[in-house]
């Protein structure tokens, strides 16, 4: 059996099969004689699932049970992290071994194969250990708590933060990789027993990577000390991962009669769980594959399109529709949703009404469960800070595609950050509006007074696409348009333009998949692969004062492949926007 995150869009198996068809793995997945089963696994910290083989009947010698958890990591792609605990599956009597319970042993381990800090901060140090006394934790210290106390820790420690470098030309942010400075500290405040290095970089060599453990065990001695500890007898130990090392953990060390698991049916006797031997399900036993639901309380906007959209997925979530304050309460306190999206308009109650009692009477389950609030029109910087007071995933405000809300949906249902921002709304949007609509362009035939500058543009900084975009209420349209064949017009929250118009100079993304805004945006991800984006606002004389000059749109530059703009390519930018605001303005006069 293969175990592995699930997805949405695809299955496991689809996944894997599309890895081994490239060159540099040859072998198909359908030219593989086992017969293999497929398990995708969702986050789960609490029940997880169990590997287990047959019970012994000697109470000397127990059978060894697994109970393997899992939480999502910061990754660039769906990533999972795991947490094995070892159990022993004690018979209740020395003839049968249809009854047994389960005992915890010493010995549990975390493996932690790709994660990035989520406050990028934090890769030098200065991680703050949880307050038990507040309710609410950070995603570092929600990440931390997943391998407290476990005996080994296998964590992806690739760089150094001189390497990490955020913000310089080389900076490896977002890469989806953690900083030694991180990983020993969140393994020292974690209680960690023993830290394995993993994941090295592989350019490093056998001496690099001896410095590197040094500096990490000097990295431990100093916390030890600054937490009032010996130095000579450090609690962490750190060592290393590499090919061939075996770690032996004792595997018969009772920590608790007591402390027993609690997994599927189970009958109660003097206060302890006893299994049935068949109880469990096969294949994989025990293995949690609830299905995740979705509720959607929509009173003002259309189900239908979302709704479709998710139920369309490989292994889609249940969806549930509901208007009322009551109705939502009491599904939401039966089923605990897997993500809550809400009108912030229901009958009987506002959206943030709802998401206060969720938060604050529905125990841990309300104090972390994913929630998104659309806006009511007019909705401003009030409502957005009550939504930060709330711990909410998104407020949405504005017009938004349905290709948005399903991407936001199911980065919530993978608890995975989303990697695509919607622009904000111009302050003076309604006068931006009115002047676009003023200008007379939109919708209208292209003109060579406009392509013959996009041309020449496309031409003077290589690149496959150059455009004339118009950011209109809910979609941008291209006015010019050189190298996007057939393309008239995208929706507003995919625009790059929507961004760009906010600012007064030009807007430069030099590599959209490591740009916090970009890289889930569907025309990064998808057709045309954008990578490199520069674009210089095109502004026109305000409909409603003629000496105001508001911005309806860009001249931008695209291609496919990462790079940047020399100072002189930026001013040349600037003046081919300068060409197409001189066009404008010949045509009001």
């Amino acid at each position: 059996t293969i175990y592995g995150p699930r997805g949405i869009a695809k299955s496991l198996q689809e996944i894997l099969s599309g890895q081994m068809q490239h060159d540099y793995f040859p072998v198909r997945l359908g030219d593989m004689t086992s017969k293999t089963k497929y398990q995708g696994l969702c986050e789960d910290m609490e029940k997880g699932f169990w590997l287990e083989g047959d019970i012994s009947t000697d109470c000397d010698h127990p059978t060894s049970s697994i109970k393997v958890t899992s939480k999502y990591l910061n990754h660039s792609v769906l990533t999972l992290g795991y947490k094995l605990e070892e159990f022993a599956q004690v018979p209740l009597s020395s003839t049968s071994n249809q009854l047994f319970r389960r005992k915890k042993r010493g010995v549990s381990m975390a493996y932690i194969t790709d994660h990035e800090p989520f406050d990028h901060a934090l890769a030098n140090g200065g991680f703050t250990p949880r307050d038990p006394r507040k309710p609410n934790c950070t995603a570092d210290q929600y990440h931390v708590q997943f391998f407290e106390d476990v005996d080994i820790l296998v964590h992806d420690c690739q760089y150094l933060f001189s390497e990490y470098a955020p913000g310089s030309p080389t900076s490896k942010e977002y890469w989806g990789h953690s900083t030694v400075e991180y990983v020993v500290e969140v393994a020292f405040y974690a209680n960690v027993k023993q830290l394995l290095l993993f994941h090295h970089d592989p350019q490093r060599s056998d001496d690099q990577m001896d410095d590197l453990l040094i500096y990490a065990r000097e990295l431990a001695v100093k916390l030890e000390e600054k937490c009032g500890g010996d130095k000579e007898n450090v609690r962490l130990k750190v060592d290393a991962a590499k090919e061939g090392d075996t770690y032996d953990l004792d595997p018969y060390v009772f920590l608790d009669e007591n402390d027993v698991s609690i997994d599927g049916d189970v009958s109660e006797s003097n206060g302890e769980s006893i299994h049935h031997a068949n109880d469990d399900v096969s294949p994989p036993r025990s293995v949690n594959t609830g299905q995740q639901c979705v509720l959607l309380g929509f009173y003002e906007s259309a189900s239908g399109p979302i709704r479709d959209m998710l139920e369309s997925t490989d292994n889609s979530p249940k969806v549930e529709v509901l208007q009322s304050r009551d109705e939502l309460l009491h599904f939401a306190e039966q089923n605990h949703p897997s993500v809550i999206v809400l009108d912030n308009l229901l009958f009987g109650c506002t959206g943030f009404e709802f998401c206060k009692v969720i938060r604050t009477e529905m125990g841990e389950w309300g104090k972390n469960v994913p929630m998104l609030v659309i806006a009511c029109p007019g909705e401003g910087q009030r409502a957005r800070l009550t939504a930060e007071r709330l711990n909410l995933d998104d407020f949405i405000q504005g017009p938004y595609s349905p290709s948005y809300l399903f991407t936001r949906i199911q980065v919530s249902l993978l608890r995975m950050p989303l990697r695509w921002r919607r622009a904000p709304l111009a302050e003076n949007e309604s006068e931006r509006l009115a002047t676009l609509q003023s200008a007379g362009l939109l919708d209208s035939l292209p003109e060579e007074r406009f392509d013959r500058i996009t041309r020449l543009a496309k031409a003077m900084f290589k690149v496959p696409i150059s455009l004339v975009s118009l950011v209109d209420e809910d979609r941008q349209w291209f006015k010019s348009n050189q190298g996007l064949a057939g393309a008239t017009e995208t929706p507003r929250d995919y625009a790059f333009c929507s961004h760009a118009i906010l600012t007064d100079d030009i807007m430069v993304v030099p590599d959209a998949l490591q740009d916090e805004r970009f890289a889930d945006n569907p025309l990064v991800e998808g057709s045309p692969n954008i990578r490199f984006y520069a674009g210089c606002p095109i502004k026109a004389s305000s409909c409603e004062d003629g000496s105001n000059k508001m911005p309806i749109g860009t001249l931008c530059v695209i291609d496919s492949k990462p790079r940047d703009l020399s100072e002189d390519e930026r001013r040349a930018l600037k003046d081919f926007g300068a060409m197409i605001e001189q066009e404008l303005e010949l045509s009001n006069d």
